[in-house]
C-alpha cells in the first residue's frame, strides 16, 4: 500500500474513530459471510457497526484520542463494534449473537468504556453490566422512592380517615332512621 493511500485511511479512520470513547474489540476468525452479514444487518438496525480495520493504521489514526490505549493494545485480526449508547450495548449484542457464531471462532479482546480501557479480563463481564439507561431508571427510582413514600404516608393517613368516617355514617344510618324534614 502506498504512502499516500495510507494517509487517506488514516485520515479516514481518525475521523470515524478519534474522538470515539466506547468501542468493543472483537476477534472473529472462521465465521462465514452470511452469518457475518446477518449479523452486520442486526447491528444496523440497532445503530451499531462491525469494521475489521487494519492495526497499524487504526493506532496511527488515534495516536492522541481517547482510544489510543485500546488502539495501542491491538493486536492480530481486528474487528472493532461500535455505537450504541455505551461498549455495553455493544457487548450485549455480541453476546445474544454468540450461539449463532462457530464455537470458539468470535471473542473478545478489549473494550473502551467511556473512555477507560478495559483488557480481556474485564471485558468478559461487560454484558452482564447494567447498562445506561437501566442505570439511569434506577437512579431515578432511588430518587423518587423517598417522595413516594412520604406521598403514601400522607394519603395513607387521609384515607383512614376517611375510612373511619365513612363506617360511622354507615353506622348511624343503619342503626337510626333520618327523620325527613318537611
Amino acid at each position: 500500500m502506498s504512502k499516500q493511500v495510507k494517509d487517506i485511511l488514516t485520515r479516514e479512520l481518525a475521523a470515524r474513530y478519534g474522538e470515539a470513547t466506547n468501542a468493543v474489540w472483537v476477534e472473529m476468525i472462521g465465521v462465514d459471510g452470511i452469518v457475518t452479514n446477518n449479523f452486520r444487518r442486526d447491528l444496523r438496525a440497532r445503530h451499531m457497526k462491525l469494521e475489521v480495520v487494519k492495526t497499524s493504521l487504526l493506532q496511527r489514526a488515534c495516536q492522541d484520542g481517547p482510544m489510543a490505549r485500546l488502539a495501542g493494545a491491538l493486536g492480530g485480526p481486528v474487528a472493532l463494534l461500535t455505537g450504541g449508547e455505551t461498549a455495553i450495548d455493544a457487548a450485549k449484542a455480541l453476546e445474544e449473537w454468540l450461539p449463532k457464531f462457530p464455537k470458539n471462532a468470535v471473542k473478545l479482546r478489549g473494550a473502551l468504556l467511556e473512555g477507560e480501557f478495559l483488557d480481556e479480563a474485564q471485558v468478559q463481564d461487560l454484558a452482564k453490566m447494567p447498562g445506561k439507561r437501566d442505570l439511569q431508571a434506577q437512579l431515578v427510582a432511588m430518587v423518587l422512592s423517598p417522595g413516594g413514600k412520604l406521598v403514601s404516608a400522607i394519603l395513607s393517613g387521609g384515607g383512614n380517615v376517611a375510612g373511619c368516617l365513612k363506617a360511622m355514617i354507615d353506622k348511624l344510618e343503619k342503626d337510626e332512621p333520618v327523620a325527613k324534614a318537611s
